[in-house]
């Protein structure tokens, strides 16, 4: 055989092992997963203006992606865990893709677990101090830092800070937010925590709690609350005592009562987050996890203080 021949041959062998090579790699590859069947979301406060917002965000983005999505949450207008349970059994039963919830308490983690060990994706918003433990993905603002930001924004007040926290409870993000603004308040010359109250994030029990914390303890001139459910209870105790210039609310959210407590002097600062942006994400991380791409375990969306400047610009965008 002749040099020109052996190289052709050789070049022919080379060219039908490199599409061997390419046609076993193709039937080795992995088959990409069936598209996510279902979402569940069952929402903490389907009647509160910031969850609802996530849940319509949620909705939409489901409806974009051609993921056939449900909601479900209390009724009542307050935080109901025995109820919110009972939905996330229910989608385990009916075998949904997905479930997205907000796990208010220890007593999630194990239901949700049994949920992913049914083969349903998890992902929960807002999750803290463990409670997002047995989910995929877990989006929100972290609530330790959430009190950092919140004693930066008091510390920048003249003179002593005396501050009541109302929180949703002993555990969870109330925990979480209430260590996180102590720690961070031991570390500034003027901000000291006087005392603690817990509303169960139930919006009819904010009044009753803010009461008892400025009659407890008249020295407090300053309420800050993880909650959005605490405002209008914090500002009208401040307003109903006459204390309107001298004691002030850092509150959590533009709505109820957050813009309207800024104009009127109750609300000093307020924090908002992107939360259209946090249903976004989780839905667009589940489908992620079912594509078997990596997604971190945490996802967290923009947070930032308000005063009176700029805060409609933003609430505009979906920040509440």
């Amino acid at each position: 055989m002749s040099r020109k021949s052996r190289y052709g041959a050789s070049l022919r062998l080379a060219w039908r092992c490199a599409a061997a090579a390419m046609l076993a790699a193709t039937a080795l590859a992995p088959a990409r997963a069936e598209p996510l069947k279902s979402i569940l979301f069952v929402n903490p406060l389907p009647q509160y203006p910031a969850w609802r917002l996530i849940g319509d965000c949620i909705a939409r983005e489901a409806k974009a992606q051609n993921i056939p999505e449900t909601e479900s949450g209390p009724t009542g207008g307050a935080l109901n865990t025995t109820v919110m349970m009972q939905q996330v059994q229910q989608g385990i039963a009916n075998n949904v893709g997905a479930i997205i919830t907000f796990p208010a308490t220890d007593g999630f983690v194990p239901l949700l677990q049994q949920a992913r060990d049914a083969g349903i994706l998890v992902g929960t918003l807002y999750g803290a101090s463990g409670t997002g433990s047995a989910s995929q993905v877990n989006v929100g603002a972290n609530f330790k830092t959430v009190g950092e930001i919140m004693v930066k924004a008091v510390a920048a007040r003249p003179g002593p800070q005396n501050v009541g926290l109302m929180v949703q409870g002993p555990a969870g993000p109330g925990k979480a937010f209430s260590d996180g603004f102590a720690e961070a308040a031991a570390k500034t010359p003027n901000v000291k925590v006087v005392a603690v109250v817990n509303t169960g994030d139930d919006s009819n029990k904010a009044l009753d709690q803010a009461n008892a914390l400025l009659i407890a303890h008249p020295e407090i001139n300053a309420i800050a609350s993880h909650m959005g459910t605490a405002t209008q209870g914090a500002t009208a105790a401040i307003k109903a005592k006459d204390l309107l210039g001298k004691v002030v609310m850092i509150a959590n959210g533009a709505a109820g009562g957050g813009v309207e407590g800024l104009q009127e002097g109750t609300v000093y600062q307020m924090m908002m987050q992107d939360m259209c942006g946090a249903g976004t994400q989780i839905v667009d991380a589940l489908v992620k996890i079912d594509r078997g791409e990596q997604v971190p375990a945490e996802l967290e969306v923009g947070v930032r203080m308000f005063g009176k400047d700029g805060v409609q610009a933003f609430i505009d965008k979906g920040w509440q």
